[in-house]
């Protein structure tokens, strides 16, 4: 439920990054079942609004151009249990580099760690762990400080265990675990962690095509509360809620991937009012998070994201916005070497205050297999906000150069 546009214009970035790797496939290191598989991108970005606009980013500048370097190590780890499953690691960094704003200098990095475990008895074990440090100007599914370096740490916990009756229904249990901890006092509105439950039931329709019905209970804990601001635990925004999820997935292999996932959620807040004295009022939705890729040739595919959530601004208020995103993608291999993506993302965030944010945004790509495990690739994004509160509203355009490596 933390997803919205932010995981629509990011799951669409995934895609296209998916889509240019699939020239470059590393796994020749091998040791038995293991397989190492180590990586590196160097990316450099004309970006010619690094702090996308001013007005709520307190920027001296308006709008600022500069030259980034990124600088992208990456290493993965795949052990194989064979017909049992697998176990993987990986990791990714990202160090960036300013060209005259060397102050803004970053660097980012990401820890994966996931089971996945077939008993022979039809139960399957499921388990995704993800550690992030980092202090990028990326924000967060909220937007908070879009544009601007902030330093947080994030955990994600994701486990489940499926029970199958023969072939053709399964039962599912599902614990989620989310954390959220930034590093300076001045962003502890978004401190929170989360829990969630669930159950689910899916049955078989085609040989890789599954119906499934999913339920979940779950809470938001916003955790830091300094002193002088007159946030509390009795008047800060900490909310449970009840939600179903319904749709289509699919297996890996088929033409269809992903998910086809809709849903309605009820939310209620454990406080009666903010630090302000305005009050929380329940409320209940339609939410979304599908993510859909078609293979229609083996050298063209296809992508669509649909989201819908609620997203609560921070602890210290009763502000959040209603966030509904739509995102395409297309990717087209070329006589082999190239690799063609475009794809385009708008989002609407509506606010209960009177604002509302429209977002569009635009990305195309091609890459070129230089070698069998070397591309290099170019790029260009085009986003742009337009808001009612004009200090919200920014364009950003950049063009990008990369060239990318695995073994």
């Amino acid at each position: 439920m933390k997803r919205g546009i932010f995981i629509v214009g990011f799951g669409v970035s995934i895609l296209m990054l998916l889509f240019s790797q699939v020239m470059a496939q590393g796994g020749r290191i091998r040791f038995n079942n293991l397989k190492v598989i180590p990586g590196i991108t160097l990316q450099e970005i004309y970006d010619d609004n690094i702090y996308r606009g001013s007005g709520s980013n307190n920027t001296t500048e308006v709008e600022e151009s500069d030259l980034i370097t990124h600088i992208m190590p990456s290493l993965g780890l795949d052990y194989n249990l064979h017909e049992r499953g697998n176990v993987s690691f990986h990791y990714s960094g990202d160090l960036a580099k300013y060209n005259d704003n060397d102050s803004n200098d970053w660097q980012t990095h990401k820890g994966e760690f996931n089971v996945n475990y077939q008993a022979p008895g039809g139960i399957i074990l499921d388990i995704s762990t993800i550690h992030i440090d980092a202090e990028d100007p990326y924000g967060n599914p909220e937007l908070y400080r879009i544009g601007l370096k902030t330093e947080r740490r994030g955990n994600d916990l994701k486990a489940k265990i499926a029970y199958g009756f023969g072939n053709r229904f399964q039962i599912l249990a599902y614990y989620n675990y989310y954390k959220q901890d930034y590093d300076l006092l001045r962003d502890y509105t978004q401190d929170w962690d989360i829990t969630e439950f669930g159950a689910g039931f899916q049955m078989r329709l085609l040989p890789k095509t599954w119906a499934f019905f999913r339920y979940y209970f779950g809470e938001r804990d916003y955790f830091t509360h300094p002193a002088g601001t007159g946030v509390t635990e009795s008047n800060d925004s900490d909310f449970d809620w009840k939600r179903v999820n319904f749709g289509l997935t699919w297996e890996t292999g088929a033409k269809l991937g992903g998910e086809l996932n809709f849903g309605y959620q009820l939310m209620d807040y454990e406080n009666t009012a903010d630090v302000g004295g305005d009050r929380y009022d329940a409320k209940d939705t339609w939410i979304a998070a599908t993510s859909i890729t078609y293979t229609a040739t083996p050298t063209i595919g296809l992508a669509l994201s649909l989201t819908r959530a609620i997203r609560e601004t921070g602890s210290g208020d009763n502000e959040y916005f209603e966030d509904t995103g739509i995102g395409v993608n297309m990717k087209k291999v070329i006589k082999s070497k190239f690799i063609l993506t475009v794809g385009g993302v708008y989002s609407v965030n509506d606010y209960n205050i009177p604002r509302e944010d429209d977002i569009y945004r635009l990305d195309a790509g091609l890459d070129y297999q230089i070698r069998e495990r070397l591309t290099a690739g170019v790029g260009y994004r085009y986003e742009k906000k337009d808001s009612n509160y004009s200090e919200n509203s920014y364009t950003n355009t950049q063009f990008i150069i990369l060239l990318s490596a695995v073994y």
